[in-house]
């Protein structure tokens, strides 16, 4: 098996593999979690690179890499909201999410942070769940086209140590 190891996004990092990454997560998601217009108007966000690029170069995005290749990566920003995590099809299932989760977590306890929140969608609910966030409420968004999608507001509480 192939080591993954995981780095910060670096200032002059091309973002590009993180966007090809971002689309490819979102198109290999099954119908019945979210329908096919669902999943074009999610990833749309990637649609203008360069408004994408600028938000994944806000707070601290980690990587995760595989022989030199993006194989997942998440996103803290702000401090306390895990904004993004995405991993590529063929390696889910394999740590990789809760790897770069527990990362997050990491940083965000480190910086004192006392809770942390995330927008969890209906793919990555049970992952947030076994990592001990507490469902909030169902949200729904609107997206382009007037396509409505649901996802899960989670907390977890970061205890501080005595």
């Amino acid at each position: 098996m192939t080591a993954i190891h995981y780095q910060r996004l670096l200032p002059w990092a091309d973002t590009a593999p993180l966007l090809r990454l971002y689309r490819r997560s979102i198109g290999s998601v099954d119908e019945g979690v979210y329908s096919a217009a669902q999943r074009r108007a999610w990833a749309q966000w990637a649609a203008d690179a360069t408004s994408a690029d600028a938000q994944l170069r806000q707070g601290l995005t980690v990587m995760a890499l595989a022989d030199g290749s993006t194989v997942g990566f998440a996103q803290l920003c702000p401090a306390h909201l895990v904004n993004m995590l995405y991993v590529d099809e063929s390696w889910q299932r394999l740590g990789i999410g809760r790897n770069l989760v527990t990362q997050l977590e990491t940083v965000a306890h480190q910086s004192g942070i006392a809770t942390l929140t995330t927008r969890a969608s209906d793919v990555s609910l049970p992952l947030f769940l076994c990592l001990g966030f507490e469902p909030v409420h169902r949200e729904q968004i609107r997206a382009g086209d007037g396509v409505t999608l649901t996802r899960t507001l989670m907390h977890k509480p970061l205890h501080r140590a005595p």
